[in-house]
C-alpha cells in the first residue's frame, strides 16, 4: 500500500477535492518539508519508535520538534507530536497531478483504505485520495 498525505502550498488558496489537491508538476515549491499534527494512541502508538516507522523517520526527527527531551521516553496517550513529512507533486494519470507525501504502509489482513486512513494514520489522509495512488491494489 503506498499511502500519502494531502499538501498543498501555504501560500495557494486552493480546495481539495476527494483525489486530493491538484497541482502542476512545473510548480518550484515542490518538494517541500512540513509537520503533520499526530495523536499518540494506545496499544500501538505509545512511543516515538512505532510513530517514526509508520512515518518513516527517526525518534529524534519526532522528538526536538514536538519538545520531547528524550527520543526514548514514553508518550502518555493523546500526547501531541509534530512529525517531518516532504511533500510533492505526483503525476497519478495523464490528466491529473496532485500533491502528497508518499509513505510506504503495508496494509494487515482484514483492514481496508478507510480503517488505514482513518486508525494508524488518524484522518490526515482520506481512503478516496489512497484509492487513486493505489488503483490496482485490493486490500484483503
Amino acid at each position: 500500500l503506498f499511502l500519502f498525505f494531502l499538501c498543498c502550498d501555504s501560500q495557494a488558496v486552493i480546495e481539495p477535492t476527494t483525489s486530493g489537491y491538484t497541482c502542476s508538476l512545473n510548480q518550484t515549491t515542490s518538494p517541500c518539508q512540513t509537520y503533520v499534527y499526530y495523536r499518540a494512541v494506545a496499544p500501538d502508538f505509545l512511543d516515538l519508535a512505532s510513530v517514526g516507522d509508520l512515518f518513516s523517520v527517526s525518534r529524534l526527527m519526532i522528538s526536538n520538534p514536538s519538545n520531547i527531551s528524550s527520543p526514548s521516553s514514553p508518550l502518555v496517550p493523546f500526547q501531541s507530536l509534530f512529525v517531518p513529512i516532504q511533500c510533492s507533486c505526483n503525476r497519478i494519470n495523464s490528466s491529473m497531478s496532485i500533491s502528497y507525501a508518499g509513505l510506504n504502509y503495508t496494509i494487515k489482513a482484514g483492514n481496508n483504505f478507510y480503517l488505514v486512513s482513518t486508525n494508524q494514520f488518524q484522518n490526515l489522509t482520506i481512503f478516496q485520495s489512497v484509492e487513486v495512488v493505489n488503483p490496482s491494489l485490493v486490500p484483503t
